[in-house]
């Protein structure tokens, strides 16, 4: 006879409908509910291990705490999350989720003995292909999960074996039903099954331990036994493998918020960032770093980064991000001078009174063009002429001056230049004043811009409407980031429809004027208006380059609508980024995610503040915002004509680049415009130190290496990295000077261990 095998379980947001303090007062009562069931029935068992939760209860309620680690080490009290907590698994980059399993697993086994063998991430609205292998490599074999349900993903049975690109599997069991309050019949509908049944019961959303008539019910079956996580599974076994991606069909959460999304991609990079300088430096705070993730991770709880909480909530969120951006900045800042104080300069005074030193932190070399600015008065004479940079090596680098960032004439001096920076290295640069004057160039036909090889003709309505190639002599392009609105009828999930509505009015032309033209870069800004709203799109060509950047700024009033730029497709198939890899999907009138980059008709895209986006009757449409109700779940019907509060009202702000170069990897031009160099302004002294070096360098086609930290235990380095194009590969990577090599599988995300001439492949627990 098959089993209904019996989960007590509470699944708690932590925020949603609430804030985190009201949650932390609910959970408390949670728990003492669930540990006066196990006094009342010694058979009772409860699966719930969150982190940051235990974390609230140590702090207020240090008895109840040690109470819960008698329990865990009894047995009958599961650790059934072996992450931080239930993140979205699609917003955060691959290595928030490594984090996840990292500090999640350590805090278990140093607070309770033991790490957790399932991650129970029962609400997550979609799950990237590339996670059996982050939890293979966090020591976690068993999967949970409820979306995508049975109207999105068809499956053969519940329980399957889900297996990455690279091969690693996690047994895997999609929980059709999680929670039902009738547990008696959850149990007999389990029994008419042809296999056993993973059955969750306990209370959901703000807490509630499983209810004394839920543990009678299951007393007096015959068929259902009290049992945790990896009970069942161990007593499970399958051949049904599915490699595909699970995605939901309730999208909202992929597109909304896009303010919150683009401060944690901030986050994650600041502190990749001062992990890497600190380790460069030789002067690593783990600890600070360690809280720095432990807010990142907290604001990737799947409602919170998934933009399904309320507006006040959005305020903590902003402050944990704040806390962890200004963290990881003092650190990344404190660790770059302090080798830059060692760097020899190639100024002299007084001919030279500031060099610039620009900092790669990317594994990769960067090419391209970097902004920088220096101070004149009151130190030196004003100054408002032409500017060169000069290098070490005496090569000269041509400035376009460009505005600066304060409004006092002749104060300061902001500059672009074109350069070649190390990888995870630095250069240094003289300024040398041309004493030159700089005359503002003009431009009659504002809607036509032109590069050495392109002509681009923006449309009236806004967008490119045409990118003509005059080398090929043909037009390689046509409807290019159009914005375009659409109906949306969705409740702050999408629950309640498949996709968006019609397409509505243009936009109205309202100006255009030239921002800036010089021997760089040349810059247009157009504004358009829609309704009530206004949309600021500035669009820039660089001379040399392939590539064309729009920076957006919209002043958005409108309820119920989506705004996106769109681009005609000739093949509906496309490349979309994931955590840790990428997909290849088909068209969708549903929102799919996307992370830093999308590869569509030879062109890339790369983002900064969209992570969702359409294909569909082969158009290409970028999300830049939705603007449902807050909290809106369409279990009934609402006035519409009230005063509630809208998503994304007021300034929302982001850009786009598309390059047009069939050659381009798209995850290091994402990589190297989502973390731009860091250039710092400094006077003139001696050092140590060379003008240019690197700390960090590697060959290798298709592998991208994107963490350098010191180990959580001891002082080894580790680097992490991602093979990219399905191929086994030999890795040959420098670092401070010494030569390693390793071999790397296909699609895999390897972990390396450094301690002097000695390398050790290791786990993701660093283990």
């Amino acid at each position: 006879m098959k089993k209904a095998y019996m989960i007590g379980n509470t699944h708690f947001d932590p925020v949603w409908l609430w804030k985190w303090d009201e949650a932390m007062s609910s959970i408390t009562a949670t728990f003492r509910s669930a540990l006066d069931r196990m006094k009342a029935y010694p058979d009772f068992k409860y699966s719930f291990s969150t982190p940051p939760v235990f974390e609230w209860i140590k702090k207020t309620s240090p008895d109840m705490f040690e109470e819960i680690r008698a329990r865990v080490a009894e047995g009958r009290w599961e650790l059934a999350e072996g992450w931080w907590l239930q993140p979205d698994c699609y917003a955060p980059s691959g290595e928030s989720l490594v984090r996840q399993g990292l500090y999640g697993q350590r805090y278990l086994m140093e607070n309770f003995g033991q790490y957790a063998r399932s991650v129970f991430n029962i609400d997550s609205f979609g799950h990237s292909p590339m996670m059996p292998q982050i939890l293979q490599k966090c020591r976690i074999p068993y999967y949970v999960f409820c979306r995508p349900e049975r109207r999105h993903i068809t499956l053969e049975q519940p329980l399957f074996r889900w297996r990455s690109p690279d091969g690693s599997c996690v047994l895997t069991y999609r929980d059709d039903g999680p929670y039902n309050p009738n547990t008696a019949l959850a149990i007999e509908k389990a029994g008419a099954l042809p296999y056993d049944t993973m059955l969750v019961y306990g209370v959901t959303d703000h807490g509630g331990a499983p209810t004394i008539r839920s543990i009678e019910e299951i007393r007096s079956s015959d068929r259902a036994v009290f049992s945790t996580v990896k009970e069942f599974f161990a007593e499970q076994d399958t051949d049904y493998t599915v490699d595909l991606e699970l995605l939901s069909g309730d999208f909202g959460m992929y597109a909304d918020q896009t303010e919150i999304k683009s401060l944690n991609r901030k986050a994650e990079y600041a502190i990749l960032n001062a992990e890497r300088a600190s380790v460069i430096a030789e002067r690593y705070d783990s600890e600070a770093l360690r809280k720095c993730w432990q807010d990142v991770l907290f604001n990737q709880f799947h409602d919170i980064l998934g933009g399904a909480c309320i507006k006040q909530a959005y305020f903590d969120a902003r402050n944990l991000y704040g806390r962890a951006i200004a963290t990881a900045d003092e650190l990344m800042h404190y660790n770059l001078l302090r080798v830059t104080n060692q760097i020899e300069m190639p100024g002299k005074n007084p001919d030279n009174p500031w060099n610039i030193v620009v900092w790669n932190l990317n594994a990769t070399e960067y090419r391209g063009y970097i902004e920088a600015e220096v101070q004149w008065m009151h130190e030196f004479p004003w100054y408002d002429g032409g500017i060169r940079l000069e290098d070490a090596e005496r090569n000269t680098y041509e400035c376009q001056i460009i505005r600066e960032r304060s409004v006092v004439p002749r104060f300061r001096s902001r500059f672009l230049f074109k350069a070649t920076v190390p990888p995870m290295g630095y250069r240094a640069f003289k300024v040398i004043k041309t004493e030159e004057a700089v005359v503002p160039q003009t431009q009659n036909d504002l809607y036509t811009l032109e590069t050495e090889r392109y002509t681009f003709t923006l449309a009236e309505n806004g967008g490119i409407a045409s990118v003509y190639d005059k080398r090929e002599q043909r037009t390689v392009k046509s409807g290019l980031l159009s914005p375009a609105c659409f109906v949306d009828d969705g409740d702050t999930w999408a629950f309640n429809i498949r996709g968006y509505g019609a397409e509505l009015e243009s936009f109205r032309p309202v100006s255009i004027e030239l921002i800036e033209k010089g021997s760089h870069r040349t810059t247009v800004k157009a504004t358009y208006a829609f309704r009530d709203s206004k949309l600021e799109m500035y669009y820039t060509v660089y001379d040399k380059e392939s590539y064309l950047d729009v920076r957006y700024r919209v002043m958005w009033n409108e309820k119920h609508t989506v705004l996106k730029l769109m681009t005609d497709l000739e093949q509906s198939e496309h490349t979309a980024s994931i955590p840790y890899g990428s997909v290849r999907r088909a068209e969708s009138e549903a929102e799919r995610p996307m992370g830093e980059w999308i590869c569509a008709d030879g062109l890339t895209f790369a983002l900064d503040h969209a992570f969702a986006y359409t294909v569909l009757n082969r158009r290409l449409g970028i999300t830049l915002l939705r603007s449902p109700i807050y909290g809106d779940l369409r279990i009934g019907e609402i006035d519409l004509t009230l005063d509630h509060e809208i998503h994304e009202q007021g300034i929302n702000e982001g850009r786009v680049r598309v390059s047009f170069d069939e050659g381009c990897i798209a995850a290091r031009m994402a990589t190297a415009f989502n973390n731009p160099p860091i250039v710092l302004c400094e006077s003139n002294h001696g050092g140590t130190l060379p003008s240019s070096g690197s700390y960090l360098s590697y060959e290798g086609e298709g592998i991208e290496l994107t963490v350098l930290k010191q180990a959580e235990d001891t002082e080894e380095t580790v680097v992490r990295g991602v093979e990219c194009l399905g191929k086994q590969q030999t890795l040959r990577f420098t670092f401070k000077g010494r030569a390693y090599t390793l071999e790397v599988s296909p699609f895999e995300i390897f972990t390396v261990l450094i301690d002097g001439e000695d390398i050790k492949r290791v786990d993701m627990l660093e283990g």
